[in-house]
């Protein structure tokens, strides 16, 4: 891997993990929505998951006073055994038609932030929990990506901003072990990933400190409309070119 593709990788996983620190998740929504052209899909997922980890373990810690336990769990044991299940089971998918289903889930997620987050209340119950649970795991498992929907349920639960970001982190970080311990066993990282992992943490650690200061100093309203118009071009993009 080359010098160019390497500092390519480093500035893309500094932004996902600035946006992640400052919005509570998106990390993943960056990283696979980009990584995918400079490595092979599986491994951009391995990666993806790697660097992720480090982020959430970080805030989870710094955080972990404020981290909403009896609020979590509900929805995160559903999610996390259908995370782990799918996760499996999208081994046996080819990588075109991940890609494209990508594509379609930014676009997604893009409309609903953008048109419908400030019209639709969730209850934080164990119904609403395990339905939105059963959701988040299909995401998480397919695209390592389910920080919208645990954004969608934790946003209105949690009292304030500090308690959403140590909350969702925690949550992010329970499913992101569990899809890494996954990937460790399918072979989508290994030793000669090395170096990668040691590029891409120096920018995970620094993505996710520049982060913290844009989540202290800019409110995530007006900061989300400008990253997921990003993610629903992205999308768009990677629609267009897969269906060329």
């Amino acid at each position: 891997m080359n010098v160019i593709t390497i500092i390519m990788i480093m500035c893309i996983i500094f932004t996902g993990s600035g946006v992640q620190s400052a919005l509570g998740f998106g990390t993943t929504m960056i990283t696979m929505g980009l990584l995918p052209l400079l490595m092979s899909y599986s491994k951009a997922m391995g990666l993806s998951i790697i660097m992720v980890s480090i982020s959430t373990v970080y805030v989870s810690v710094k955080y972990r006073d404020s981290i909403q336990w009896k609020i979590m769990l509900p929805f995160l044991i559903p999610t996390a055994i259908i995370c782990g299940l799918v996760n499996l089971l999208s081994a046996k998918v080819s990588s075109n038609m991940m890609y494209l289903l990508l594509g379609f889930m930014f676009v997604a997620v893009s409309i609903f932030f953008f048109f419908f987050s400030k019209k639709i209340t969730i209850r934080p119950t164990i119904a609403s929990g395990t339905i939105l649970g059963v959701i988040c795991g299909i995401f998480y498992g397919l695209f390592a990506s389910g920080g919208p929907t645990a954004a969608l349920y934790l946003l209105p639960a949690t009292k304030t901003k500090k308690e959403y970001l140590a909350t969702i982190q925690a949550f992010l970080c329970v499913n992101n072990l569990v899809i890494l311990v996954i990937s460790l066993i399918l072979g989508r990282l290994d030793m000669t990933d090395l170096p990668m992992v040691i590029y891409g943490a120096i920018a995970m650690i620094a993505g996710t400190l520049f982060g913290l200061v844009i989540h202290e100093k800019i409110p995530s309203d007006s900061f989300g409309k400008v990253i997921y118009a990003f993610v629903g071009l992205g999308g768009l993009w990677i629609i267009i070119s897969h269906m060329m």
